[in-house]
């Protein structure tokens, strides 16, 4: 299905970038050959890291806490460069922002508490520690729903698991604008008035820029605001999508069933 829809956009190595949106693996019965394929790209693709990329570094590091028993991923820790795989992907971003285009590229979302200039430390933090000697420690320290809500007084810890869930988990806040791992139902299935979704409240922090998420498939394709959700479910046989952006020009997307 990622082959198919690259072709049907007519990805060009030699004019194109291709942005993912994270979670290359466990999405489908062959993330070897996704991942391998994005590596073979090199420079002409950016993603950023989601969740189910996470459970990846955490399952080769045999990290606690975190689940390893349904991951799909079994072809990728048995592969004979498996330090190589994993060692590329400790390497990719947390978030992509691109301030010629006004773009920000995130797997979950950017939690509407923080402002602009707190965003990219908390980012570079995770990747300077993920491609570190102490990966291990780190990752291992991860696995936690608390703390739920975002105050600058959070120790560092603290702060970097908050980030960790609200760039790879997000998709519901409460009213207090703590975080809900629970649901995962699209709105307009949801009748609990407690859960807003994240991309409702203001923020100061993406206002000028357009916020491309994955991760959600049941919130499916939605442009509302400063966000572009693109994640329509391929997994769940339902489709695989793609968008085309250019600085000041409107969005082009492109579908293919799965």
């Amino acid at each position: 299905e990622f082959r198919k829809l690259l072709n049907e956009i007519n990805f060009n190595t030699k004019k194109d970038t291709l942005w993912l949106t994270g979670d290359l693996v466990n999405k489908g019965p062959q993330s070897l050959d996704v991942i391998k394929y994005v590596m073979d790209l090199d420079d002409k693709a950016i993603t950023v890291l989601g969740n189910h990329d996470f459970y990846l570094i955490a399952s080769y590091f045999k990290a606690d806490l975190w689940p390893h028993s349904t991951n799909l991923f079994d072809d990728i820790l048995s592969h004979n460069d498996s330090s190589g795989i994993i060692g590329w992907l400790r390497h990719q971003k947390i978030i992509h922002l691109d301030h010629e285009l006004q773009y920000i590229l995130v797997h979950a979302g950017i939690h509407p508490e923080w402002e602009t200039k707190e965003i990219l430390p908390l980012s570079s933090k995770i990747e300077f520690l993920l491609k570190g000697d102490h990966c291990k420690k780190f990752i291992g320290s991860l696995w936690a729903n608390e703390p739920r809500n975002w105050n600058k007084s959070l120790e560092e810890k603290e702060k970097l698991i908050f980030a960790v869930n609200v760039f790879t988990r997000m998709r519901y806040l409460t009213k207090d604008l703590s975080l809900d791992f629970q649901e995962k139902l699209g709105p307009s299935n949801v009748k609990s008035s407690n859960l807003i979704p994240w991309y409702e409240f203001k923020s100061n922090a993406y206002k000028e820029y357009k916020t491309i998420i994955g991760h959600w498939s049941t919130l499916g394709f939605r442009e509302t605001g400063n966000l572009i959700s693109i994640d329509t479910g391929c997994v769940w046989g339902n489709k695989m999508t793609a968008i085309k952006i250019e600085k000041n020009k409107n969005i082009k997307r492109y579908e293919i069933k799965c």
